[in-house]
């Protein structure tokens, strides 16, 4: 089945969403903005859409739980969180 512009347009640009998430996910939860416990629920909500998704996901979800061992496996701590609620 052929995809018209249109669609093809609308997965090209879903795709690239898709990727900005996972990457803003990782990055916040390096920083300490996000508990590795939330990014982990909000990588799993985008690796559960389908294969591909998941695929792309799987390094920010190593990432995650190489965080959280770092953390001594308290993946509720969000250390960097405190700085920006200082502003």
């Amino acid at each position: 089945m052929d995809q018209t512009p249109h669609q093809k347009e609308l997965e090209r640009r879903s795709l690239a969403i898709e990727g900005a998430l996972i990457l803003l996910i990782g990055d916040l939860a390096t920083r300490g903005v996000v508990s590795a416990d939330e990014a982990e629920e909000a990588l799993k909500l985008i690796s559960g859409s389908c294969d591909f998704s998941a695929a792309r996901a799987s390094s920010a979800v190593t990432l995650v739980r190489q965080l959280r061992r770092l953390r001594r496996n308290d993946g509720s701590s969000a250390p960097g969180s405190s700085f920006f609620e200082q502003r």
